[in-house]
């Protein structure tokens, strides 16, 4: 039923109701009402719903059984989620089926979940921490019964922060912290590239010239990996990257989008100096000269396309994460920088300049996060720490 509503919140919208019988009850199901701008977008969404509905998306009762509707909520997702965040999802419902095997819905209780939790953790003797595997389960299974709460069940039997009620204080894991660069390591590294890339072969300037421009924008690696000599752009009399594409090594192809985005979004990149712009135009000549000798074509117009694998450059394929984390792990090494117990990848440079730009006084935040690919919550909530290059300066600002 579509119809236009004339008074309340919703004024000027329209109203879609779906009221499907069960057919063991032969009871109406109560589906919650859902609204759209326009009546094309109505006609539309009832659809959409009648098609939830029938896929078991949209339970008539509390009898189904927990594991089998959790795996169809996952496949009605498949289509709108990342291969890697499927993956993630897909587990938690295997994972479901091991624990809850024939387990009805209804039969789904606050303690019940506390056991799982409990169970998950000693079987597989993992940790307890908002980064955590079970962090994660519980979170999809919240979700899952969210999407039914007020017609299925009454109240969500997972409930928010449910980590804290789970489990003791002493339980839980402080997780490892990641390694912030200060300004004279990066110095270091850029400075090192830079001179190694004055007698490197070609082959050895794809995974250094990616340290380099990573050192300067913080990007993802699947964004780097994605990365044109189309890219390029020079927007105020500032040289930076548009990019709009990520690669992932699991899928072993291009995404299509950048994360958390939709297809055809591009986002311009912190601002980069015109030296390393220089430094990639020369190679750009470099590696088209290598790609003719061997009869080579890159198609996808890449800046790392693999050139130590003939076959996976032939497909248009970029380098690996884990070539990038070899040669940044040397690069380290050589400049003698040492995590101790701190996580050092080439993720450090993203979580450093996050870190810089929230330390950088006067910054918009907004400004920063968008420049980073993150809501404003996200780069406050994850990357705001402590930047080494200042904690002498405020220590002693406080001191003194």
């Amino acid at each position: 039923m579509i119809k236009k509503v004339v008074t309340g919140k919703n004024k000027g919208k329209w109203s879609v109701r779906i009221q499907p019988v069960d057919q063991i009850t032969g009871k109406r199901i109560s589906i919650p009402i859902k609204y759209a701008k326009t009546k094309t977008e109505a006609s539309k969404l009832e659809k959409q719903m009648w098609t939830e509905y029938k896929s078991g998306l949209n339970l008539g009762d509390g009898r189904a059984v927990f594991a089998e509707s959790f795996q169809k909520y996952v496949d009605q997702r498949a289509n709108s989620i990342s291969p890697v965040t499927l993956k993630s999802w897909q587990d938690s419902a295997n994972s479901f089926k091991s624990y809850f095997a024939k387990t009805k819905i209804n039969q789904v209780t606050t303690v019940l979940v506390s056991k799982y939790a409990h169970d998950y953790v000693d079987k597989h003797n993992t940790t307890v921490s908002k980064s955590s595997t079970i962090a994660k389960r519980l979170v999809h299974m919240r979700n899952f019964f969210k999407s039914i709460q007020g017609t299925v069940v009454k109240e969500n039997p997972v409930p928010e922060g449910a980590l804290k009620l789970f489990f003791r204080q002493s339980d839980f894991t402080v997780p490892q912290e990641w390694y912030i660069l200060s300004d004279q390591e990066l110095d270091k590294i850029r400075q090192l590239i830079v001179e190694d890339l004055k007698h490197s072969s070609v082959m050895n300037w794809v995974s250094k010239l990616a340290i380099l421009i990573e050192s300067y924008t913080g990007m993802r690696v699947g964004e780097l990996q994605a990365m044109k000599f189309a890219n390029v752009v020079n927007e105020n009399e500032k040289w930076s990257f548009r990019i709009n594409n990520s690669w992932s090594d699991y899928t072993n192809d291009f995404t299509g989008a950048l994360k958390a985005r939709p297809k055809g979004y591009s986002r311009v990149l912190l601002p980069v100096p015109e030296s390393l712009i220089i430094l990639l135009k020369q190679f750009q000549i470099k590696q088209e000269s290598f790609l003719d000798d061997n009869g080579i074509t890159n198609e996808n117009d890449l800046v790392f396309i693999n050139l130590h694998d003939y076959k996976t450059a032939c497909f248009g394929k970029p380098i690996k994460q884990r070539s990038i984390n070899d040669m940044f792990k040397s690069i380290c090494e050589r400049a003698d920088i040492h995590a101790d117990d701190k996580k050092l990848s080439i993720y450090s440079f993203r979580h450093t300049i996050c870190t810089k730009l929230a330390n950088t006084p006067g910054m918009s935040y907004p400004w920063a996060a968008e420049k980073m690919g993150h809501s404003l919550q996200m780069f406050m909530n994850t990357y705001v720490g402590v930047d080494p290059s200042i904690e002498d300066k405020m220590t002693q600002l406080w001191a003194g």
